[in-house]
């Protein structure tokens, strides 16, 4: 299927990604999914503010299975229409041109991320000083940061370094042509 506009929904819609062209199989919107990282890069960074200035507030508590459950979701069933970032992010990004990646890469980095919670939710439970819990929401929020300003995904770097990815460096722009 060629697309020359944005979907917001996946056909199926349990489907990780979209059908753009017949060659590549599924393929994810790369302009919502930097939207969605840069809204998880706000949410990151007021954790972070949270924690140094009001930790009595404990926002890992709330953050922390909102992110595992956003990550999660995300990596089973793509931006839409189950994942409360990737709504927004997809929706904010509408009206701008899609571009079209695998979705190999982007399903391991948001497993990725989805153990980043994991982690500050389990330290969290176990009481571990709030230093440690900010220097893990750190890491999120530079990896947030590449993601939505620069472009460059670390997990799908590493996916690429692990196992290859031959589809990964040609994009399919709106028009459906690579």
């Amino acid at each position: 299927m060629k697309s020359k506009k944005n979907l917001f929904l996946t056909t199926p819609w349990w489907a990780m990604g979209n059908k753009i062209n017949n060659n590549f199989g599924f393929r994810i919107n790369e302009t919502a999914t930097r939207a969605r990282a840069g809204l998880l890069n706000i949410l990151s960074a007021l954790t972070i503010v949270i924690l140094v200035f009001k930790p009595e507030l404990d926002p890992v508590l709330y953050v922390g299975p909102f992110v595992i459950f956003d990550m999660t979701i995300a990596a089973i069933f793509g931006l839409t229409p189950l994942s409360p970032m990737g709504i927004v992010g997809t929706f904010i990004t509408l009206k701008a041109d899609p571009i079209w990646k695998p979705t190999k890469p982007k399903r391991f980095a948001w497993l990725l991320g989805a153990f980043l919670g994991i982690t500050c939710l389990t330290m969290r439970l176990l009481n571990i000083d709030n230093l440690w819990i900010i220097g893990v929401v750190v890491i999120c929020f530079i990896l947030t940061w590449l993601e939505s300003s620069l472009g460059f995904c670390v997990g799908c770097w590493m996916h690429g370094k692990i196992w290859g990815c031959e589809d990964c460096s040609t994009p399919i722009k709106s028009d459906g042509n690579s």
